[in-house]
């Protein structure tokens, strides 16, 4: 009968003999399949130390490293952040307004058409409160000989009434349209490309999308959104020392747990160079003498 390996049936041996195969394991270079206990760290590279430093580690994204280490970028994500919220509600609100416009004036247009007069053919006809002329629904103007004939309905709505609410549908629908193609275009590859923790965007990323949010803002969406804005709001508004995470946590973007990251930065994590003089968070107080 073939010896079999003394490791076969491991678990169900005695500690001490567990213990002596794992160490001659190691000593050969092999992998025990738990973690190292017996060769010193500078045989093996392995510690209990090494082990949750790498543990840590993987939990942490790099954006989560950005805005723990570098307080430039750290300001600027909230910037941009702050500004894509402040955008997000207004879009959301100028999309409702817009459906509301849309809808009222669609009625309005077909009550307006329910009581005016029609042609033979079903076109229907307006007349005018400035001169008497009666127009068809899509503008053009009758001749004398094909108006005399009409019987205007009492209560009908005049042509300047129906145009108006004809000019306010097609801007509502204008409008929908253009704030349904910012949102589409601009402000969801924004929320997307702010929300990748694995490769988070460049300082000159985050510059671009700020710049791109503001330069294709429809008209509809930037008189509310600049109406809205403080008296004394500034796009530099934020200092590099002031990053709290309670101020960044109270937006909608998922930007990640500021406090999680404080701790992970404490990990000796080569080749990352010296941390920031303040860290994320802290709140620089100055002392002012007295005479």
């Amino acid at each position: 009968m073939a010896d079999t390996p003394e490791d076969i049936g491991l678990d169900s041996k005695a500690q001490t003999e567990r213990d002596r195969i794992d160490l001659n394991h190691e000593q050969a270079g092999g992998d025990t399949g738990r973690i190292k206990r017996f060769l010193v760290e500078g045989a093996s590279g392995y510690s209990a130390q090494n082990v949750e430093k790498k543990s840590k580690r993987r939990l942490q994204s790099l954006l989560e490293m950005l805005l723990a280490e570098d307080p430039h970028y750290a300001a600027l994500y909230h910037r941009v952040t702050e500004k894509i919220n402040g955008i997000s509600r207004t879009v959301d609100q100028a999309l409702i307004d817009a459906n509301q416009r849309l809808e009222a004036s669609v009625e309005m247009l077909q009550n307006y058409r329910e009581s005016a007069a029609e042609l033979p053919d079903g076109t229907k006809v307006f007349r005018s409160e400035t001169d008497g002329s009666i127009y068809t629904e899509d503008g053009q103007r009758l001749s004398n000989e094909d108006a005399q004939n009409i019987n205007i309905p009492e209560g009908a709505a005049s042509w300047e009434d129906y145009r108006k609410q004809k000019e306010e549908r097609d801007l509502a629908l204008r409008q929908r349209e253009d704030v349904e193609r910012y949102k589409r275009e601009v402000l969801d590859p924004a929320k997307d490309r702010m929300n990748d923790p694995d490769n988070p965007p460049s300082k000159d990323e985050l510059k671009d999308i700020e710049r791109r949010l503001e330069d294709e803002m429809p008209g509809v969406v930037r008189s509310s959104h600049d109406a809205h804005l403080p008296h004394d709001h500034t796009v530099e508004h934020t200092t590099v020392n002031s990053f709290a995470h309670d101020e960044i946590d109270q937006t909608n973007l998922e930007v990640p747990d500021m406090s999680k990251a404080f701790d992970l930065a404490r990990v000796d994590i080569p080749d990352l160079g010296p941390a920031p003089e303040h860290a994320p968070g802290q709140q620089v107080t100055q002392t002012h003498g007295h005479s």
